[in-house]
Parts: structure tokens; C-alpha cells; sequence
């Protein structure tokens, strides 16, 4: 599956989606990660998904691992590959503004210069495999100051939801949202005091627990926060520019509590 049909097909999909969740506080230990599958590919702007209704989630079925195919190796190498930059770029497609270390500003090209743009990050687990990927854009008119989505693979612990850790700090977990063929999704929000924590740390751990595994198997996934207070700055400009040509940048309403998935212990 290309870059471009996987995005295409997750931001329809996204349009059904709420909110972002704040966090809700849960530990999440650092134990030994175990081998996990391939990551999901690129995912569409968070900010292609308008606000919705908490009650509008699609039911996760928690019993069993989502009913649809894992994506394939050449689709998690896919999601590795810089996109074209802003000249290259066709109308519709993904272009690479700035990065900055482990994270990438990519913007979508549209006709008036009006591309809405997140900053992207592809997580590997401790033997190198593409596992998982965040992509997150600023928020207004809400608690959570900036919304980010991570796609996990569909082989996850629906159950478990995932921890988010930065530094040494405590964890926060949120829920998984819903599946697609591309893997299942998990849409978090983060608080003014949140973000600066992640501006302010040197590296952030995602945990997620396969389906099937024993707690004691987590997977905790480095999610690295060097570069990431000035790939934000370049966001919020890129975001500013979107607005001043005439684009419109989605405002999730806020967000309830989160579910009450816990995280992987």
C-alpha cells in the first residue's frame, strides 16, 4: 500500500473521529520490549479531522485484535522515506518543509498556498523495526493546547491503551480510539504545562503491550524530543501562514477525561 492511498484512506477514517483524550495518570514500567509488528505507514494531518462528538467513536471491540490485515514491510518502509520537498510536491501530496533531528514538518500541498502542516515523528522498537508513528498540530479554543494521533499496529492490546512518559516523570495513559487496515489509533491531547514538559525533556517512551503478551512484555518506544521546541516554533509559523492564505486549521472541541483503558503495566 502507497504512502499516499494509506493517508487518504486513515484521514477519511479520521473524520469519524473525536477529540483528542487528555491523559489520565497511570505508571508505565520500563520493562524488557518485545519484538512487535511492522509499523502502520504515513498517516494524514491530524488536522484534516474536525472536532466530533465523543458518542461518534466507533465501539472497539476489546476482546480480540482488530479484524483486518497488518500492513506489510514494504508499507512500513514506506513510512520511513523523506517526502519531496515544496517544489516537487503535486497538489494533494505530502512535501517536507523543515526537520529537526527525529522530527519532520511535512505539510500537504494545496492550490492557494493554504497547507495544512503537522510535525512527524516514525518510533522503532529496541531492534531497529518501524513500530509506531506520531504526528501532532496546535489546538485552540480548548484545554488541550496541541492534539497529537499515534498509530500503532493492529496486533496491540486494545485492552491496555498506551503510557506516555517524558523523562523520568509519571506516565500518562490514554485509550486506543478506534482500528483501520493501517493499524489503530490513539488521539491524545496535551495540556500548556504538558507541552512545555516535552519542550523542556530529553526524551519521551511510549508504551503499548502486544495483544496476547504478558505485562511483563511491553514495548516501550523512544520517542525523541531533541529538536522538538524548535520543529514546534516552525509548526505554529507554518500554521500561521495556512491561516493568513486563506486556510481554515481544525479545532477539536475539548476533549473529556480519558477512557478507561489503562496503560500497560
Amino acid at each position: 500500500m502507497s504512502p499516499k492511498t494509506t493517508s487518504a484512506a486513515l484521514a477519511a477514517i479520521l473524520l469519524l473521529a473525536a477529540a483528542p483524550a487528555m491523559a489520565q495518570d497511570a505508571p508505565a514500567n520500563a520493562d524488557t520490549p518485545a519484538p512487535a509488528a511492522e509499523a502502520p505507514a504515513d498517516t494524514a494531518p491530524a488536522a484534516d479531522a474536525p472536532a466530533a462528538d465523543a458518542s461518534a467513536d466507533a465501539p472497539v471491540d476489546s476482546a480480540a485484535p482488530a479484524e483486518a490485515a497488518a500492513p506489510d514491510a514494504a508499507a512500513a518502509g514506506d513510512a520511513a522515506t523523506e517526502p519531496p520537498g515544496p517544489d516537487e510536491a503535486q497538489v494533494g501530496s505530502y512535501y517536507l518543509r523543515s526537520s529537526f533531528d527525529s522530527w519532520m514538518l511535512r505539510c500537504i500541498k494545496t492550490e492557494n498556498d493554504a497547507d495544512p502542516c503537522e510535525l512527524y515523528q516514525l518510533m522503532k522498537d529496541g531492534e531497529g523495526n518501524s513500530v509506531a508513528e506520531m504526528t501532532l498540530i496546535p489546538l485552540e479554543n480548548g484545554k488541550a493546547v496541541a492534539g497529537a494521533t499515534v498509530v500503532a499496529p493492529l496486533e496491540t492490546d486494545l485492552t491496555k491503551g498506551i503510557a506516555l512518559r517524558v523523562d523520568s516523570g509519571e506516565g500518562r495513559a490514554y485509550p486506543f480510539n478506534f482500528c483501520a487496515p493501517v493499524g489503530c489509533v490513539s488521539r491524545l491531547g496535551f495540556t500548556a504545562e504538558e507541552l512545555n514538559a516535552m519542550k523542556r525533556g530529553k526524551a519521551a517512551t511510549i508504551s503499548l503491550l502486544p495483544y496476547g503478551a504478558p505485562d511483563s512484555e511491553v514495548v516501550n518506544l523512544n520517542l525523541s524530543l531533541a529538536g522538538f521546541t524548535a520543529a514546534y516554533a516552525d509548526l505554529e509559523k507554518a500554521v500561521d501562514e495556512m491561516r493568513e492564505n486563506g486556510g481554515e486549521a481544525a479545532a477539536p472541541a475539548e476533549a473529556p477525561a480519558a477512557a478507561d483503558a489503562p496503560a500497560a503495566q
